[in-house]
């Protein structure tokens, strides 16, 4: 079993190292000629035109999209983890339920190492997901897009609907 704290660990590392972005990447150092390669056959990809716009800001770094940093630090520690936010929600959290103003509404505690996930009620499915750490006001870290790379968030942040 992995324990919240390694995880918490192992994504604040993530954040101190100054990971990047880039969407359907897991842990993977960013060049000029991976780029290259992505902007070709990405191009036509709606999800990827802020990876390919932001992308080279990333030379240099460890990249990973919201799901990937998920899957590569689980399989670190010795767990697997599928790389995709909804699949993630609807296949492998054993315990879930809604979030509102950066609470839970069963009015239980949010436990750091928890994951948080955003819905997209558009699309009917869960789009996006960090790891609530805790601390003074609450954080989430996660791996927020191609301009702002690993970062952290504010659980009050409304976009943060579900864990």
């Amino acid at each position: 079993m992995i324990q919240a704290s390694a995880l918490i660990a192992k994504f604040q590392s993530s954040l101190d190292d100054k990971w990047g972005y880039i969407y359907g990447k897991s842990h993977d150092k960013w060049t000029e000629a991976k780029q290259e390669a992505y902007n070709k056959a990405k191009k036509d990809d709606t999800n990827c035109q802020n990876s390919i716009k932001y992308g080279p800001k990333w030379y240099g770094h460890w990249v990973t999209d919201c799901s990937g940093l998920f899957s590569y630090w689980f399989g670190q520690l010795g767990g697997k983890m599928y790389h995709g936010s909804n699949t993630m929600y609807n296949s492998w959290c054993v315990e879930k339920g809604q979030l509102k103003n950066g609470k839970r509404t069963d009015g239980k505690e949010l436990k750091p190492g928890t994951a948080v996930f955003v819905w997209n009620d558009k699309k009917k499915k869960y789009r996006h997901v960090g790891l609530y750490i805790g601390g003074g006001g609450g954080w989430v870290i996660e791996a927020a897009g191609a301009y702002d790379g690993v970062c952290r968030s504010k659980i009050t942040n409304s976009k943060w609907s579900k864990w």
